[in-house]
């Protein structure tokens, strides 16, 4: 079986390594020249607070890549993923299939360009990060869940079960856009920590602004509803109590939050998220377009509205522009917009949460 991992950073160098490790087939495919040398000058070296792998492994730039390949794991960020497939069907067979190892809903992206048939669906829930040319930081271990995009439960299945796993555990699901959207929603409010330059465990934690969560993933669950997906439950995040605005709904919505913000900090070595990354260290933009951005123009098309996910889009594109610094300025204008929204069971527990 041949395998590619295009797009060999944080996520998809952390799947790649473990799988070269176990002796499979796969070729390591980056745009960085440089990273490109060093894993196979020196191997990929994944680093945990479990000791060190090194992996032996061979990698390419995309223009060097040759013949075809049974599976091809795409891991590039959401906004390089047309340039990417575009390097990568001249590399498809018949039975190939590609496994978006990505964030946002790039699934029926990809599935427009190549076929539902040769679409395979994934929820990434681990951490790592890029250190440097041949180097990746693994972080919580988390879980991936993975599914055909019309649910049906394939023999491929078991064998991209199999490959993933050498990394991470791996769940086979039927309801893969469920997953994926319910990554979506949690994934805003990881943005929302880095509205501000501090520690996003603790910020997480602070149960002063989980009335902004609350109307961001509510924002988030019925735009999802109402373009047919139900959003399903994972790590720690349960999307029934959000849409509940009874007493007993919020204080179960508060329960969650908790639940999630100890789960993100159990054993995770990592305080800032990507988008702070992105910003602050590697000055490149973010993938907000494809996530938060993800609910606010799926909000425009199915008229759903947004206006908490807006307000957190415009601040991040300002944020990205060097017109608005991070800082509690931009959660208490949250918090000021959420004041005017129609909902007083939020702003009541806002009160009693300080």
């Amino acid at each position: 079986m041949k395998i590619a991992i295009w797009g060999s950073g944080a996520i998809g160098g952390a799947v790649g390594a473990a799988m070269a490790a176990a002796g499979e087939d796969v070729l390591m495919v980056d745009v960085v020249p440089e990273h490109v040398e060093a894993m196979n000058r020196h191997g990929l070296v994944v680093k945990s607070a479990a000791g060190e792998l090194r992996a032996a492994v061979r990698a390419a730039l995309p223009r060097e890549v040759r013949g075809s390949f049974d599976f091809v794991f795409l891991a590039v960020k959401s906004q390089f993923t047309g340039d990417a497939l575009d390097a990568i069907v001249p590399h498809l067979g018949p039975g190939s299939a590609v496994v978006s190892l990505q964030n946002g809903v790039n699934e029926p992206r990809i599935a427009q360009r190549i076929g539902a048939q040769r679409t395979i669906g994934c929820l990434v829930d681990f951490s790592a990060d890029y250190l440097a040319a041949g180097e990746i930081l693994r972080a919580r271990a988390g879980n991936l869940f993975i599914g055909e995009l019309d649910g049906a439960l394939s023999p491929r299945l078991d064998a991209v079960r199999r490959l993933l796993e050498h990394s991470t555990r791996t769940h086979v699901c039927a309801n893969i856009l469920g997953f994926v959207w319910a990554k979506i929603c949690k994934a805003t409010l990881d943005a929302n920590t880095a509205l501000v330059d501090t520690n996003a465990l603790e910020l997480r934690a602070d149960r002063t602004y989980h009335p902004l969560r609350i109307q961001l993933l509510r924002e988030g669950i019925r735009v999802a509803a109402a373009s047919g997906v139900r959003v399903e439950a994972f790590a720690h995040f349960d999307p029934a109590p959000f849409l509940d605005r009874s007493a007993a709904g919020v204080a179960a919505a508060f329960a969650v939050l908790d639940d999630m913000a100890r789960g993100q900090a159990h054993n995770n070595t990592r305080v800032r998220t990507g988008y702070w990354r992105d910003i602050v260290v590697r000055k490149r933009k973010t993938e907000i377009e494809y996530v938060t951005g993800e609910i606010v123009h799926g909000g425009e098309r199915l008229g759903v509205p947004t206006p908490l996910n807006r307000l957190q889009l415009r601040m991040f594109e300002e944020i990205e522009r060097g017109t608005r610094a991070m800082g509690w300025e931009n959660l208490a204008a949250m918090a000021s917009a959420l004041r005017e929204l129609d909902v007083p069971e939020l702003l009541q527990e806002r009160s009693s949460a300080r």
